[in-house]
């Protein structure tokens, strides 16, 4: 492909996230929702007729369609994998809602397959693209509040009708830190730019057996210590605390929001400057995920660097490692 031929998206999976990403692909130029799939026919029809897409399909069906380029797959937790890898030996570039798979063995074969195959693919972490969590990582890079050495982040929620059953079902790979408690860990391994060399954590089971309140520590080689704490049955702060030597962030809202302020101090208590920034997030805020993803693959590069394979793959082994120590599995894992 290249800047001036349109890329075409197939979306597997039509739940509440899909059309999300169907409202954005309607807003960004060069890039058309060409075809949509589910296990129900009707549903699909529904949401092609919303969305004025034409090509109504199966799961088996929209792999086949020669036309389309790249495959979201935003089924449940479970299916990513089976539904990922398909898409892949069909030839297609594939974007995975996150979280990316269920476990890191999953994802290191979707890896190796898409290298085979020399396929685009990437985990649909939108918010590592949002104007404002690169001016924080900018600030730490610059050391603008010193050396980074202590992260707190809270982030949890009560679900709702609309996605309390999923979240509650073993069976759909539920619990909170596959569907939640990954943006957290995912930010701090990003605005840090490593991943934990030490891994303690807990959780509280909900009554249907799956990871409802889970606390997470972390320890990079910088020294760093992070805490991350998230639920999907209890209202928290949703923000974030970056402490440096010289100063810290505080992110109110940092699944997404637009501000955050520095707090600026020269090794004392006293705070001596203070700087609101906001960045300039767009109400859409898929819109720089799928830019980049259409950048990447016109340019031919397999993989983004602002997510590459590799550091995906290793976040999944993080939580892999945490499941291990609360002894919890999937029932069909």
């Amino acid at each position: 492909m290249n800047n001036s031929q349109t890329l075409k998206w197939g979306i597997i999976g039509l739940g509440n996230i899909a059309h999300t990403m169907a409202k954005v692909l309607k807003i960004i130029p060069f890039n058309q929702l060409y075809a949509v799939a589910s296990r129900s026919p009707s549903k699909a029809k529904e949401f092609g007729d919303k969305y004025s897409v034409e090509n109504i399909c199966s799961y088996a069906e929209i792999v086949n369609i020669k036309e389309v380029d790249i495959l979201y797959i935003a089924t449940t937790h479970n299916f990513h994998f089976d539904n990922a890898k398909l898409a892949l030996e069909h030839g297609k570039h594939v974007l995975i809602e996150k979280s990316f798979t269920v476990n890191a063995r999953e994802a290191r074969e979707l890896a190796s397959l898409a290298q085979e195959k020399k396929l685009f693919l990437m985990e649909a972490i939108w918010t590592r693209f949002l104007p404002s969590v690169n001016m924080i990582k900018n600030s730490i890079v610059n050391s603008d509040i010193g050396e980074v050495r202590q992260i707190n982040i809270s982030y949890g929620g009560f679900a709702g009708p609309d996605y309390e059953k999923r979240l509650n079902d073993p069976a759909l790979a539920g619990g909170v830190t596959l569907d939640m408690g990954i943006y957290a860990i995912s930010f701090v391994c990003y605005i840090l730019g490593e991943l934990p060399i030490e891994i303690k954590s807990m959780t509280h089971f909900s009554q249907s057996g799956v990871d409802e309140i889970s606390n997470y520590m972390f320890k990079f080689p910088s020294g760093c210590i992070a805490s991350i704490s998230t639920s999907y049955n209890l209202k928290m702060l949703n923000e974030a605390m970056i402490y440096g030597s010289k100063g810290y962030i505080n992110f109110p809202k940092f699944s997404g929001g637009p501000k955050f302020t520095i707090f600026k101090h020269d090794g004392t208590n006293e705070i001596k400057e203070t700087m609101e920034l906001l960045g300039n997030n767009h109400e859409q805020g898929f819109i720089y995920q799928v830019e980049e993803v259409a950048r990447c693959i016109n340019a031919g590069e397999l993989e983004s660097k602002t997510i590459p394979v590799n550091e995906t793959v290793a976040i999944m082994e993080i939580m892999d490692t945490m499941r291990e120590e609360w002894d919890f599995r999937y029932p069909f894992e």
